[in-house]
Protein backbone atom coordinates (compact mmCIF):
# COMPACT_ATOMS: atom_id res chain seq x y z
CA UNK A 1 0.00 0.00 0.00
CA UNK A 2 1.96 3.33 -0.98
CA UNK A 3 2.30 6.25 2.19
CA UNK A 4 0.06 9.13 2.28
CA UNK A 5 2.96 11.50 1.34
CA UNK A 6 0.57 13.58 -0.98
CA UNK A 7 -1.80 14.81 1.96
CA UNK A 8 -1.32 17.70 4.16
CA UNK A 9 1.27 16.98 7.07
CA UNK A 10 -1.00 17.61 10.36
CA UNK A 11 0.97 20.72 11.17
CA UNK A 12 -0.82 22.59 7.88
CA UNK A 13 -4.34 21.97 8.75
CA UNK A 14 -6.33 24.48 9.85
CA UNK A 15 -8.48 24.27 13.39
CA UNK A 16 -12.02 22.42 12.59
CA UNK A 17 -13.79 25.01 14.67
CA UNK A 18 -16.89 22.32 14.25
CA UNK A 19 -16.24 20.63 11.39
CA UNK A 20 -16.98 16.61 11.67
CA UNK A 21 -17.22 14.36 8.47
CA UNK A 22 -18.14 10.20 8.75
CA UNK A 23 -18.12 7.87 6.46
CA UNK A 24 -21.20 6.02 5.86
CA UNK A 25 -20.05 3.62 2.87
CA UNK A 26 -18.12 2.33 2.30
CA UNK A 27 -18.12 0.11 5.48
CA UNK A 28 -15.09 -1.16 7.05
CA UNK A 29 -13.47 -4.30 4.95
CA UNK A 30 -16.11 -3.39 2.33
CA UNK A 31 -15.48 -5.54 -1.33
CA UNK A 32 -16.18 -3.76 -4.57
CA UNK A 33 -15.87 -5.87 -7.94
CA UNK A 34 -14.52 -3.03 -10.33
CA UNK A 35 -13.25 -0.12 -10.52
CA UNK A 36 -15.74 2.27 -8.85
CA UNK A 37 -16.49 2.84 -5.13
CA UNK A 38 -19.64 4.51 -4.34
CA UNK A 39 -18.82 7.08 -1.28
CA UNK A 40 -21.62 8.24 1.38
CA UNK A 41 -20.69 10.46 4.14
CA UNK A 42 -22.13 12.87 6.69
CA UNK A 43 -20.30 16.06 6.78
CA UNK A 44 -21.28 18.92 9.62
CA UNK A 45 -19.23 21.85 8.20
CA UNK A 46 -19.07 24.22 11.53
CA UNK A 47 -18.03 27.57 11.34
CA UNK A 48 -15.32 26.92 7.82
CA UNK A 49 -15.90 23.48 6.56
CA UNK A 50 -17.89 23.49 2.95
CA UNK A 51 -16.63 20.34 0.90
CA UNK A 52 -15.02 17.06 1.22
CA UNK A 53 -11.59 15.93 -0.38
CA UNK A 54 -11.12 12.06 -0.99
CA UNK A 55 -7.74 10.40 -0.77
CA UNK A 56 -7.07 6.84 -1.50
CA UNK A 57 -4.15 5.19 -0.21
CA UNK A 58 -2.99 9.20 0.46
CA UNK A 59 -3.56 9.85 -3.48
CA UNK A 60 -5.87 13.14 -3.81
CA UNK A 61 -8.71 11.28 -6.13
CA UNK A 62 -11.36 13.25 -5.68
CA UNK A 63 -13.88 16.23 -4.18
CA UNK A 64 -17.21 16.00 -3.11
CA UNK A 65 -19.53 19.20 -2.26
CA UNK A 66 -23.08 16.70 -1.98
CA UNK A 67 -22.86 13.91 0.18
CA UNK A 68 -22.62 11.00 -1.99
CA UNK A 69 -19.67 10.63 -5.06
CA UNK A 70 -18.65 8.07 -6.68
CA UNK A 71 -14.48 6.78 -7.21
CA UNK A 72 -13.58 5.41 -10.85
CA UNK A 73 -10.38 4.37 -11.86
CA UNK A 74 -9.79 2.02 -8.38
CA UNK A 75 -7.07 -0.38 -8.97
CA UNK A 76 -7.52 -4.07 -7.73
CA UNK A 77 -6.28 -4.29 -3.82
CA UNK A 78 -6.81 -3.14 -0.33
CA UNK A 79 -7.37 0.52 -0.03
CA UNK A 80 -7.79 3.24 2.70
CA UNK A 81 -10.63 5.95 2.17
CA UNK A 82 -9.53 9.42 3.73
CA UNK A 83 -12.32 11.69 3.76
CA UNK A 84 -10.68 15.50 4.93
CA UNK A 85 -12.90 18.12 5.45
CA UNK A 86 -11.80 21.35 3.19
CA UNK A 87 -12.77 25.13 3.60
CA UNK A 88 -15.02 27.11 0.96
CA UNK A 89 -12.07 29.65 -0.10
CA UNK A 90 -11.47 30.32 -3.56
CA UNK A 91 -8.74 28.31 -3.83
CA UNK A 92 -10.93 24.98 -2.50
CA UNK A 93 -7.32 24.09 -1.08
CA UNK A 94 -7.51 24.33 2.54
CA UNK A 95 -8.30 21.58 4.44
CA UNK A 96 -8.94 21.93 7.80
CA UNK A 97 -7.83 19.19 10.68
CA UNK A 98 -10.55 16.78 10.55
CA UNK A 99 -10.87 13.40 8.75
CA UNK A 100 -12.41 9.87 8.92
CA UNK A 101 -10.99 6.62 7.11
CA UNK A 102 -11.96 3.68 6.09
CA UNK A 103 -10.48 0.90 4.64
CA UNK A 104 -11.86 -1.28 1.65
CA UNK A 105 -11.14 -3.93 -1.12
CA UNK A 106 -11.53 -3.92 -4.98
CA UNK A 107 -11.06 -7.14 -6.54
Amino acid sequence: MRQPEKMLPKSNLKAAEGASVKILSPKEGQLFKGDQVPVHYKLVKGKRGEHVHAYVDGELLGMFKSEKGTLTGIKPGRHVLELRVVEGTEDHATELDVSDRVYFIVR
